[in-house]
């Protein structure tokens, strides 16, 4: 039995080379292959996350600053981190200085840079030596002496550095460093971030496996005349069921093949992605599928090929004298088509956990998947239905329509994978509308720059060249410190001089050299002669002695908001060494150029961030990558669609010669194919976008218990989209009809 099972399947591979010619076998073929291929390359990349995510980690953990006693024979250096930013994108670096000869090794640098060096990211030293790169090259105007290796990097865009300084060791948040690396922590998903990777991830997948067994059903006409005629030689009905699942496997083994190679082709174009939704780019050896997930999806394709073949007999009768179609005569049922979306809405009904794990519960993630299934489901049924009540017209209105009564299936088949990108998307954005909506409202978006002085007279310095900048003479600048008594109080100061202090605390004397407190301070500020260091360098530097003896403190009467600062004038800190000040000043939202310019002034000794645009990071990540995800897959399904309408066009070739012969004006019969697809596509539409509303209310209400608002106009967008990519394809077919309706075609030899 198991002799003759693989005879039966080795002839229906041999039909698959060769049946109707080897031209026409090449190319059904082909078109097959490309179809599984696409598949195969989408759900490798897609099992290839994982990996690609937890890489990208495991190497920001190898340069984290881990602070504490270095090994035998390890010098440790100071270092602090610093994370800026040059025209929207990210510029992230490590500023080291060497106590010894032997620094700790970093990850992907052969050496640590000593004062006036620094070791670069290729990325980084290519944008500076760009024009680009002008504006940045005073912040980074050390001589590079190395480059950083992919082992110290996230991605091969990524902008990072490692800058030597002899004044690392006096910045507020230095740290003694022993090594790199540090085990950090992750913060779980919450549930509408966890809730945006099932439904988007959903999305994605599904229209792949929709489109592979679609693939397998190509010139199922051809197939079906093959079929027939070895009935008339002599095989019953199973040889014939297991021949045809013999040509599907060949197709679906040369679509792994075509798909193992466009996925290797997709590693080596991958760290030419430059786009900031990947965060510095990803490295091509990080794609690699997770075989628990991969190669389960691999074995499965060849079995869901030999089933979708199988399956496509079932409304065929293949008997010795020719092949029968009941479709025409036996409705489809509607019943066991809805028994997916019912099965998928009562998981999702019992709100499986609230606000915590229960977006991520299988049975929801089965939820989601149960009710995107269903809409290529159900849509075979609804054209059926649709085709059936439509009537009489023009000529390419009636042949349109006439095409659709006789084979709907095909039709439906075309556009299912829009349908389903189409509903997953509106629940998709119905969620992440959601999440944007529970961030809170961003204040007045302003540039803080905030400068980190050593001395009196070096923030004097910051504060003169901040102000000679264009534009920004008139921007107050404020100086201040924190102060720790002995006592464990921690005390804040602002240090400002006497005309200031006057308009601040409306002092009716001040002097130069004065220190002032307001009453309410009595009983926490250190009385004339204690002493006081300054918190942030204490903390750095584990200083034991003393930084400043307080002198007289003058009590002022409350003021503001209660007076909870120390008032201190430049003259008092004129003599003291080391100090730990924070020089601030906010400006409005500028010119691009001009907040470059501000993080020049600023330099490595602080930070420039803008204000009121920030988002969480995990949750803008996760946008990103499903925006291009999700452009990816459209573009997928397009392509898919594009296939199949070509193979359409090859199958009825005869018909459409005909047609043409007997007077069809071409004109007519493009409009045909275009009506063939715009029925179907806005029944998917109407078959869409209320499957798309009804996941998002169920995910959102009973899922994690958040209130659905329809975005009306995100819903447009993505319909008009789906309906102009279709229109796209349409056009992109019509060439092939050109050459289809050539009257070469009715020759037979």
């Amino acid at each position: 039995m198991i002799r003759r099972w693989v005879a039966d399947l080795a002839l229906g591979m041999r039909l698959a080379l060769g049946g109707g010619g080897a031209r026409t076998a090449l190319v059904r073929l082909t078109l097959t292959a490309v179809g599984v291929g696409l598949g195969v390359a989408v759900l490798l990349t897609a099992t290839s996350v994982p990996h690609l995510l937890g890489a990208r980690d495991d190497r920001a953990s190898a340069r984290v600053l881990a602070p504490g006693t270095a090994a035998e024979g390890v010098d440790p250096v100071h270092a602090v981190t610093r994370n800026d930013e040059f025209r929207g994108r990210g510029l992230q670096g490590v500023l080291v200085q060497l106590t010894g000869p032997h620094p700790p090794a970093a990850p992907g640098v052969a050496r640590l840079p000593g004062p006036g060096e620094a070791v670069l990211s290729p990325a980084l030293a290519e944008l500076l030596r760009s024009p680009d790169g002008e504006l940045l090259r005073s912040r980074l105007s050390q001589r590079v002496i190395g480059t950083i290796g992919d082992a110290g990097l996230t991605g091969p865009n990524e902008l990072f550095f490692y800058i030597g300084s002899d004044t690392v060791a006096q910045q507020p948040d230095t740290v003694l460093v022993g090594r790199f690396g540090y085990e950090t922590s992750r913060r779980p998903l919450s549930s509408l971030e966890l809730l945006l990777v099932v439904v988007g991830a959903t999305t994605c997948l599904v229209p792949v496996f929709v489109f592979v067994v679609t693939s397998t059903r190509l010139a199922a006409a051809a197939r079906d005349r093959r079929l027939a005629a070895l009935r008339l030689v002599g095989a019953d009905r199973g040889q014939v069921h297991r021949i045809a699942a013999g040509e599907a496997l060949l197709g679906s083994f040369a679509g792994l093949l075509a798909g193992l190679a466009l996925f290797q082709l997709i590693r080596v174009l991958v760290p030419a992605i430059t786009v900031d939704a990947f965060r510095g780019g990803l490295f091509g050896t990080d794609v690699v599928p997770d075989w628990r997930l991969g190669v389960p999806a691999l074995l499965a394709l060849p079995l869901l090929a030999c089933a979708a073949a199988v399956v496509a007999l079932r409304p065929v009768v293949i008997e010795p004298l020719g092949v029968e179609r009941r479709g025409t005569r036996s409705r489809r049922k509607l019943a066991w088509r809805l028994f997916p979306a019912v099965t998928g809405g009562a998981l999702l009904l019992t709100g499986l956990g609230g606000d915590g794990a229960g977006a991520g519960n299988p049975a929801v993630i089965v939820g989601v998947v149960l009710v995107l299934t269903a809409v290529p489901l159900v849509l075979p049924w609804v054209v059926e239905r649709v085709a059936g009540l439509l009537g009489g017209g023009s000529p390419a209105w009636l042949l349109a329509v006439r095409r659709l009564q006789l084979d709907s299936a095909t039709a439906a088949h075309l556009v299912s994978g829009v349908a389903v990108v189409l509903a997953g998307s509106i629940a998709l954005q119905g969620v992440y509308d959601r999440a944007e909506s529970e961030r809170p409202v961003p204040r007045q978006i302003r540039v803080l720059a905030t400068y980190y002085a050593t001395s009196v007279a070096d923030g004097d310095a910051f504060a003169a060249a901040f102000h000679a900048l264009p534009g920004l003479s008139g921007v107050p600048v404020r100086t201040g410190a924190l102060l720790d008594t002995a006592a464990g109080d921690r005390v804040p100061a602002v240090v400002e001089s006497c005309p200031a202090l006057r308009a601040r605390a409306r002092l009716a004397d001040c002097r130069d050299g004065e220190v002032y407190a307001a009453a309410t301070l009595a009983d926490r500020v250190p009385e004339q002669g204690d002493h006081v260091w300054f918190s942030e360098v204490r903390r750095a530097r584990a200083i034991d002695r003393p930084q400043w003896t307080l002198p007289e403190v003058h009590r002022v009467p409350v003021y503001g908001d209660g007076g909870l600062e120390l008032l201190v004038t430049p003259g008092a800190l004129a003599t003291v060494s080391g100090v730990g000040l924070t020089v601030n000043a906010t400006l409005p939202t500028a010119d691009p150029d001009l907040v470059e310019r501000v993080r020049n002034v600023v330099g490595w000794n602080g930070s420039v961030d803008s204000l009121g645009t920030g988002r969480d990071g995990t949750s803008a990540l996760i946008t990103r990558v499903l925006s291009v995800g999700s452009v990816l897959v459209l573009l997928f399904v397009a392509g898919s669609l594009l296939v199949a309408a070509w193979e359409q066009l090859r199958e009825r070739r005869r018909s459409l010669a005909a047609l043409a012969a007997n007077g069809a004006g071409r004109g007519v019969l493009a409009r045909s194919l275009v009506w063939q697809l715009a029925i179907p596509v806005a029944v998917a539409v109407v078959v869409a976008v209320p499957a798309g509303l009804a996941l998002d209310w169920l995910v959102l209400t009973f899922v994690v218990h958040r209130p659905m608002a329809a975005d009306v106009p995100s819903i447009a967008l993505l319909t008009a989209t789906a309906i102009a990519a279709v229109l796209f394809v349409t056009a992109l077919t019509l060439p092939a009809l050109w050459r289809t309706t050539n009257l070469e075609n009715l020759r037979e030899e």
